[in-house]
């Protein structure tokens, strides 16, 4: 890994000087008005200028921005470092031994679509979506170090009656998969930009694999398209937004700046600093996420969005950034034996794909799975017993636990954990967005008794015993099943016997009535949940009212109970 420094020039004319790495030859920079740029060095770095007529030598500390200025007398000009909290990376960085110089340029593939309200036929939308971020992705790379190239060009059908951009963008998400890219950018016709402050493109984060942008409005001119696009990667690649308002970052993108002559798009130098630190984190282990940066590396990141957050207390940006990163500071043992049970069902799941997959249990034992990756019943026993398989072998009293939220995680396709208020924090600090796509890209379609909604009532539900009991899990699920009575797919009886059945799955493994070792050998659909072919579903609340006393009733009471009694008596808890 190296380390990073940022010049820049905040003077009226080009500064010209003279870098001094250790160990290597001096190189010769010239920094345009206003330019701010990221330099990459090994070991130490040291920079030579002249201030009037005398020549100064400043040293140089890792993840530090700095600029020239003028000095006090006529002409001269001096270096400043831009105070951004108290940096404590460079005494981690000295302590370790120096690295190899990384020359190569990290490069990040990229998908661009367009929805079914684009106007144009392709090969006009094509060429300015590829020469518009052409010129974004040119800009990127002076900042961070970057590459950015066009994987492939496609489309999506959005959704005409949703005209909230936060759905859109999850309806994004939903539909469209970045493979075998790394980043997907979507530019939505739906929307008419609008005057105001709104959003005109948006991504939920550093290295989220998504950017969704609005492309219909005939007052923006593609300089500013532009200018937009470049924005929304410098979020991308961990850029909040700068008080500073000839930046690419600042808040509002209002004030015609890209219609003057000889404009040109600039990060300023705090924000060119995220951006070269995310951008030397990829170059040294590839598109990850924020929680395998190092500690020191993270700790920098936090202090730098604090002092953004204070110089612009009402923006929400700099202070959302610092949050993100502050929940994944440290991860605990659990997050951890979960991290690592979730990753060997990805990389299982994706052999299991190509038919290549021979597991040894821990007795080994050889067990060879089905060479074609079927979407049923047994698709779940294999991610189950897989699960099973990879808790075993930590040496953890975590294992049942990790691998009940391991579980969850893996086989909930509509992200209800990710968003959902008690588990968002954890399940976001144990898999990235980037992992969750690729997790969903070789989860298959896994049912139980050839349902696939039954599955997500089943593992959401277990999941949910860790960290809130099963009694409280009880009463969660049936409030939902009572709230889709009111509105939506009726309450159902089936659902309500899948989410007894994961409860009680959960409790028998965390009270040491059932093993993961037993999982492991046995598990499968039909010996976990019962029959339910014959549970009543779709009921409105008239309906509940009717035949069951409604949500307080006995009869609803007593049916529960009968569906618990039924799961009991299966021969997996005999």
């Amino acid at each position: 890994m190296a380390k990073v420094v940022v010049l820049s020039n905040r003077t009226t004319l080009s500064v010209t000087a003279t870098l001094l790495p250790t160990a290597q030859l001096p190189e010769n920079i010239t920094l345009a008005p206003g330019e701010a740029k990221p330099f990459f060095f090994d070991t130490s770095l040291r920079v030579r200028y002249r201030e009037s007529r005398v020549q100064r030598e400043f040293d140089l500390q890792d993840s530090n921005a700095y600029f020239f200025t003028y000095g006090t007398q006529v002409g001269a000009i001096r270096l400043e470092e831009i105070g951004l909290g108290n940096n404590q990376a460079q005494l981690e960085t000295n302590t370790k031994k120096p690295t190899q110089p990384v020359a190569e340029i990290p490069t990040i593939r990229v998908k661009l679509l367009v929805d079914d309200d684009e106007p144009a036929h392709q090969h006009i939308w094509e060429e300015r979506l590829r020469d518009r971020f052409s010129s974004a992705a040119a800009v990127i790379r002076q900042h961070s170090g970057v590459q950015m190239v066009v994987d492939s060009v496609s489309t999506w059908d959005s959704q005409d009656n949703v005209n909230d951009f936060n759905r859109s963008l999850l309806e994004f998400e939903q539909e469209v998969s970045p493979s075998p890219a790394q980043l997907a950018i979507g530019f939505s016709s739906q929307y008419q930009i609008t005057r105001g402050r709104v959003h005109l493109g948006g991504t939920r984060g550093a290295l989220h694999p998504y950017i969704l942008m609005k492309e219909r409005s005939p007052q923006l001119r593609e300089t500013e398209r532009v200018e937009l696009l470049v924005h929304e990667l410098g979020h991308f690649l961990g850029a909040a937004h700068s008080p500073e308002n000839y930046s690419v970052m600042r808040p509002l993108m209002v004030g015609g700046q890209q219609r003057a002559a000889g404009s040109r798009i600039r990060f300023d130098p705090v924000n060119t600093l995220l951006v070269a630190m995310v951008g030397d984190d990829i170059r040294s282990h590839g598109l990850s996420n924020l929680a395998a940066f190092s500690p020191a590396k993270k700790k920098r990141m936090s202090d730098i969005y604090g002092v953004l957050a204070i110089a612009l207390p009402k923006d929400p940006a700099a202070a959302t950034y610092q949050r993100i990163i502050g929940q994944i500071k440290k991860s605990s043992p659990l997050v951890e034996d979960t991290r690592q049970i979730l990753n060997h069902l990805t990389t299982a799941a994706r052999l299991q794909q190509q038919g290549s997959l021979k597991l040894k249990t821990k007795s080994n034992a050889k067990s060879n799975l089905p060479s074609a990756y079927k979407n049923n019943d047994k698709t779940t026993n294999s991610h189950v017993r897989q699960a099973a398989f990879a808790a075993l072998r930590l040496d953890s009293d975590n294992a049942n636990r990790a691998f009940l939220l391991a579980l969850g995680i893996f086989m909930d396709e509509s992200a209800t954990l990710r968003t959902f208020p008690p588990s968002s924090s954890f399940v976001r600090q144990v898999e990235s967005d980037a992992q969750r796509v690729a997790h969903l890209q070789v989860l298959g379609a896994p049912t139980m008794r050839n349902r696939r909604d039954l599955v997500k009532h089943f593992f959401i539900s277990a999941f949910t015993v860790v960290p809130i009991g099963g009694e409280a899990a009880r009463k969660l699920g049936l409030a939902k099943e009572l709230a889709d009575a009111k509105q939506g797919t009726g309450f159902s009886f089936a659902d309500m016997a899948a989410n007894r059945a994961g409860i009680i799955f959960a409790e028998k493994l965390l009270d040491g009535s059932l093993t993961l070792k037993e999982v492991s050998q046995r598990f499968t659909c039909k010996t976990f949940l019962p029959p339910i072919d014959d549970l009543p579903e779709n009921l409105n609340t008239d309906q509940l009212q009717t035949q069951f006393d409604g949500a307080t009733g006995k009869a609803l009471t007593t049916e529960l109970k009968r569906i618990e009694t039924l799961i009991l008596e299966l021969p997996a808890y005999q």
